[in-house]
């Protein structure tokens, strides 16, 4: 393992708990608040705190995600500089808030105050568990022994591939976190596209959306091979589960995870929204059609 640079991500990075710890990650604390109460997001919550915590989100009159402080974050990664080490930060999508933008400017003041450090930052254009399979090949790479620049340019290089979908039930959350963006219609199926947030298009029901996540993976797939599927919900489990037989009976890919969507991501998504995360080889599947030929 190449020990002289530290990964730093954010709390809400569809890691677990024993992954950061293993892969010797630092993860800066997030929070949100619901109603007048302020809440840690934390990926050591069980499935029943998420499930409380959505519970209190239906009926909750007020909700938002809340980031960190340019100078919190400044005093979080001060003792790992200190040390002798070198920093490569992995952040979430600059579209989503303030906390990419906090993030390189406490990253730009620690420059200053650590001159023979070096600190490099990528913006992974996405969020969550879509995140997570980024820092996920990270963790492979440095324990690999690549250096920062070579985990840093990997990063840059695959951060645009990694597909981000999400079918939005209860539009209210997602009028209130991007004013002005979308519309108040339910069943938005939405996708991150360099970095953006946009939508894609407009599902009928509850079913449909279900069904266009899987024909936009479907459609991937047929283009290449598909690695890794990372299934998020708020608080729809049976909704997960179902596009998960839907991947499954296709034979898409035997890589699938499914887990709650971050509350921090609930805030300003909303209940029962449904997130899909992969990633197409497409050079794999050009290989093989190659020696099939």
């Amino acid at each position: 393992m190449n020990s002289s640079y530290q990964i730093i991500t954010e709390a809400a990075c569809g890691l677990s708990q024993d992954f950061l710890e293993q892969a010797e990650f630092l993860a800066v604390p997030m929070g949100f608040t619901i109603g007048n109460q302020n809440y840690d997001q934390s990926p050591e919550k069980g499935t029943s705190d998420l499930h409380s915590i959505y519970q209190l989100l239906r009926t909750a009159s007020s909700a938002a995600a809340v980031t960190f402080d340019t100078s919190d974050l400044i005093e979080f990664l001060r003792p790992a500089l200190a040390c002798g080490k070198d920093l490569l930060y992995i952040g979430l999508s600059d579209a989503l808030g303030e906390t990419w933008h906090n993030a390189t400017r406490a990253l730009a003041n620690l420059q200053r105050e650590f001159p023979t450090r070096r600190i490099e930052a990528v913006n992974s254009m996405t969020l969550s568990a879509g995140q997570g399979l980024l820092l996920q090949h990270l963790s492979k790479l440095q324990q690999e022994g690549a250096s920062l620049l070579e985990a840093k340019e990997w990063a840059e290089s695959n951060a645009p591939h990694i597909h981000s979908l999400f079918a939005v039930g209860n539009s209210d959350f997602l009028v209130r976190s991007f004013k002005g963006s979308f519309s108040n219609r339910q069943n938005q199926i939405l996708q991150m596209t360099e970095g953006q947030l946009l939508l894609k298009e407009q599902a009928k029901n509850s079913q449909e959306r279900i069904s266009c996540l899987f024909k936009d993976l479907q459609k991937a797939a047929s283009l290449g091979t598909i690695e890794s599927v990372c299934i998020v919900h708020a608080d729809c489990e049976s909704d997960a589960q179902i596009l998960k037989q839907m991947i499954q009976e296709q034979n898409l890919t035997d890589m699938i995870s499914v887990s709650f969507l971050e509350p921090i991501f609930g805030c300003e998504f909303g209940p029962d929204t449904l997130g899909l995360f992969y990633e197409v080889n497409i050079e794999a599947s050009q290989a093989q059609n190659t020696k099939i030929m």
